[in-house]
């Protein structure tokens, strides 16, 4: 007789028993992401971006010696910088020079302060504004403010004969160019410092200048020659301040420039902004 061997009844793996595999698999290939996770979590981050300031010196709005740089619009600026993710980078120039290196194209930069005009808008963009100046004002000697005064109009103010010296290359706002132009009047031009140009106006050169109300002021206080000589008037008309913007290069593309915007409109809100402009009118 043939014994047949009975192989035992094979019963059916519990649902437990298959995925058992299947967990141990996926607990293996946790295990081995997780150093690939950690070590991602720990890269640094790339360093900001930096920008290139570029500055001249003209108190109170900047100032650039060679015991130091600053100035409350720079202040300003480098906050805004910093809180839109860059590094800026100070650089002192002169105005002059600031504007042919955007002229031809300037690197990733920017410079503060700066008047908007349609020619500068060709080979740069303006962000801000950065700050909003009081109404202008008029300098002339102590001797000659009533006649100043009196003017009943700006025009009537160019037309009486006042020699005028402004600075050479500057903008000083659309209401003075529009009413040189009706006027006719050629002031004189000079590449002086304001101060200098200040002392021709003292010592019978030329009659009057015009400049803004925080730079005027700074001046008469801090050279008592020209506090003892010199005294301001309202410009006939009182035209706005000029606002003063931050000029980017055309290299600054559109997401930055959008994130320079929007962390100057969000610095314009703080209490250290609001410092800033109570000391550039001296209040």
């Amino acid at each position: 007789m043939i014994l047949h061997r009975v192989r035992p009844r094979a019963w059916p793996l519990s649902p437990s028993a298959c995925l058992r595999p299947l967990g141990i698999l996926l607990l293996a290939l946790a295990t081995c992401a997780a150093p690939l996770r950690a070590g991602h979590a720990t890269d640094p981050a790339p360093p900001p971006r930096e920008i290139a300031v570029y500055i001249y010196h003209r108190p109170p709005f900047f100032t650039a010696t060679p015991e130091g740089q600053g100035g409350p619009l720079v202040e300003m600026t480098l906050l805004a910088l910093e809180r839109a993710g860059l590094k800026p980078r100070l650089v002192t120039s002169t105005f002059t020079e600031i504007l042919a290196i955007f002229r031809a194209d300037a690197p990733f930069a920017c410079t503060p302060g700066v008047y908007r005009t349609p020619e500068r808008e060709a080979f740069a963009r303006f962000i801000g504004p950065l700050y909003v100046p009081l109404p202008p004002v008029i300098v002339v000697r102590r001797a000659d403010a009533g006649l100043a005064a009196s003017a009943r109009s700006l025009d009537s103010l160019l037309a009486g004969g006042l020699r005028v010296v402004l600075g050479d290359g500057y903008w000083y706002g659309g209401w003075l160019a529009q009413a040189l132009k009706r006027t006719g009047t050629a002031p004189a031009r000079t590449r002086d410092e304001n101060a200098r140009m200040l002392r021709s106006i003292v010592d019978g050169t030329y009659d009057i200048s015009f400049m803004s109300h925080e730079e005027a002021a700074h001046l008469l206080r801090t050279h008592p020659d020209l506090g003892a000589s010199l005294t301001l008037r309202p410009v006939p008309g009182n035209p706005s301040g000029e606002s003063r913007y931050l000029m980017l290069s055309k290299r600054v593309d559109t997401a930055t420039a959008a994130r320079i915007d929007a962390a100057l409109r969000e610095l314009v809100e703080t209490p250290r902004y609001r410092e800033l402009v109570r000391a550039l009118r001296h209040e």
